[in-house]
């Protein structure tokens, strides 16, 4: 290799990178401080564009399937209010899906809770007895479940002897104080999601203008390119695995009412928003609904466990890889590859931004081949 300028610019910085990072993993707890700092300072903000980036999805079908006529319009006026009418019918959207969930959920889970709550020790004596009468069929027995009792009346009194010196308020106060700061963060990241999405084609051009005068012409049209292509495919990957979670959840709502689990509103609910989290999220869904049904009946517990175990093979091997694969340019076996990788090396991080990192590494593999092979004929298969 000819060690030119470029060239040792380029070992350098490999080298500096590999140095900055081997120097960051001897020290996780500055990096953590580090990074819990910036977030205390720049959360808001960080939240307000994360929201953004989510909101833009309906926000381009507001304005290019529903109101695409008003940017035809002659009337300058009708042109402007395209944007101010698709923001506001992708904020209405997107809340009055959250109300609606919130309204169908929330009393389920309050009978939910209550339910259990009046008949947790019948629920544990019953999965005390059921597990010594699952052991006796094979001769096998356990001391301490066969003597497993609960003193339900020294449970109460140290309840209420802890309630009593006031632990409650203290906690009480600790969490509703970190509820009204995520409320209060919340909305604030929204009103900042709301003016970046209002002005995004001015933040663009500021951001390119930035770029172009700070960065060599050649750098700053690859960064530039880089950056729109990732912002289309992390855009079609969100609306991907939203549609993919609102399946999930359906179809385990569907296969509940039909198999007559209880609490097929909550569970499914719960299961199709943490399928939002690849590889992990769904089974977590699946543990939380399985620990609500064995206080039910431990046998319908299991029995769900091998249901949703199911809809997630079909799911994972079939639906998945259909829907974000296509969504993001990428083939089925490519997108359950990227999932796996990712996980691997970056756990549940990076099982979410396999995906979308892998659909940009691909889009630009194909532009450099297609720049490399033009001109020749390439027809011909390998296999």
């Amino acid at each position: 290799m000819e060690f030119n300028r470029k060239n040792v610019r380029m070992i350098l910085l490999i080298i500096a990178f590999a140095v900055v990072l081997y120097t960051a993993a001897q020290n996780l707890a500055s990096v953590y401080g580090a990074v819990k700092t910036v977030w205390n300072v720049f959360g808001v903000v960080i939240t307000g564009l994360a929201m953004a980036f989510v909101l833009n999805v309906p926000l381009k079908l507001f304005e290019d399937r529903v109101f695409y006529g008003m940017s035809e319009d002659r009337r300058p006026l009708v042109r402007r209010l395209r944007r101010a009418v698709s923001l506001v019918c992708a904020l209405v959207v997107s809340l009055g899906v959250i109300v609606i969930l919130i309204a169908v959920v929330l009393p389920q889970l309050t009978q939910t809770v209550t339910e259990v709550a009046a008949r947790l020790p019948e629920y544990i004596s019953a999965v005390v007895n059921w597990i010594n009468e699952f052991l006796a069929k094979f001769d096998i027995e356990i001391e301490a479940l066969k003597e497993f009792t609960v003193d339900w009346e020294k449970v109460f009194k140290d309840l209420s002897t802890y309630l009593k010196e006031g632990n409650v308020i203290n906690t009480a106060t600790d969490v509703g104080t970190a509820a009204a700061s995520t409320v209060m963060n919340t909305f604030l990241g929204l009103v900042v999601a709301v003016y970046v999405l209002a002005q995004k084609e001015r933040i663009g051009r500021f951001t390119r203008r930035c770029i172009d005068a700070f960065l060599p012409k050649r750098a700053s049209s690859a960064i530039s390119r880089v950056a729109s292509m990732a912002s289309e495919t992390f855009s079609s990957f969100v609306a991907g695995q939203l549609a993919d979670s609102c399946i999930l959840g359906i179809l385990c709502y569907i296969c509940m009412l039909i198999f007559r689990f209880p609490y097929p509103e909550v569970i499914s609910v719960v299961i199709g928003v943490t399928s939002l989290v690849p590889m992990v999220g769904s089974f977590i869904g699946e543990v939380i609904g399985a620990l609500l049904i064995l206080i039910v009946s431990p046998l319908k517990a299991l029995l769900f466990v091998i249901m949703v175990l199911a809809i997630q093979q079909v799911d994972g091997a079939f639906i998945y890889p259909r829907i974000v694969g296509k969504s993001v340019g990428l083939p089925g076996v490519a997108v359950f590859c990227a999932v796996i990788v990712g996980g691997n090396i970056a756990g549940v991080l990076g099982a979410v931004m396999g995906v979308p990192v892998c659909a940009v590494l691909y889009a630009l593999l194909k532009e450099a081949v297609a720049s490399r092979l033009e001109g020749r004929r390439t027809d011909k298969p390998l296999i």
